[in-house]
């Protein structure tokens, strides 16, 4: 993780009364569990996301600058949005490339996001959706996710439950983080025919 990444995400954590500030972490429900696997009931929620092409160690480091400046005050009415987690990741299938998306704290909806000032950075409103989760510590390296997203899957079958969409990456901590305290989790959107996906 280059200097820039880890000054601008220092800089978002202090946006607020300091370090000691407890940031908003995207709300859910859980609904079951086995062993170390959560099925999780999110609400509705906005995302902020950018497209980038890279490898995916690097996907972040590119999407973060854009999305930043966004909720720094790049936008329509040069407002400042506070920062949440976790930061999300996750194929786009159409294009190739990734998709690297912050949440929006809970207190916007659409109507009262600011709009983005960058083409670049797109807005989205989520819809209600079930999703399996595994969380883990440590590094941010491809083969940990790899690892852990192979153990979800697998966890999917054994507990009869269907897959409905990209495997989305989630990091929950900035990386001046000791790599070995880093909270990171899997998630996969469930089909589930009480809500729709």
């Amino acid at each position: 993780m280059n200097s820039l990444l880890t000054s601008l995400i220092t800089g978002a954590l202090l946006i607020g009364p300091g370090l000691t500030h407890a940031i908003e972490s995207l709300a859910f429900n859980v609904v079951d569990s086995s062993n170390d696997i959560e099925v999780r009931r999110y609400a509705p929620h906005l995302l902020a996301t950018v497209r980038v092409t890279g490898d995916f160690d690097d996907a972040g480091s590119v999407a973060f600058r854009p999305l930043f400046d966004f909720i720094s005050g790049d936008n329509a009415s040069k407002e400042k949005i506070a920062m949440t987690a976790p930061v999300l990741q996750q194929p786009d299938s159409e294009s190739g490339r990734w998709l690297v998306s912050f949440v929006m704290p809970s207190d916007f909806d659409r109507a009262s996001l600011p709009v983005p000032s960058s083409d670049v950075v797109s807005v989205s409103e989520q819809p209600p959706m079930l999703m399996a989760a595994l969380q883990y510590r440590g590094g941010w390296s491809q083969s940990r996710y790899r690892e852990h997203e192979a153990k979800l899957i697998g966890a999917l079958s054994d507990m009869s439950l269907t897959a409905c969409g990209e495997t989305r990456w989630a990091r929950h901590d900035p990386p001046f983080m000791p790599w070995f305290m880093r909270k990171n989790e899997i998630l996969i959107p469930l089909c589930d025919p009480t809500v729709e996906l």
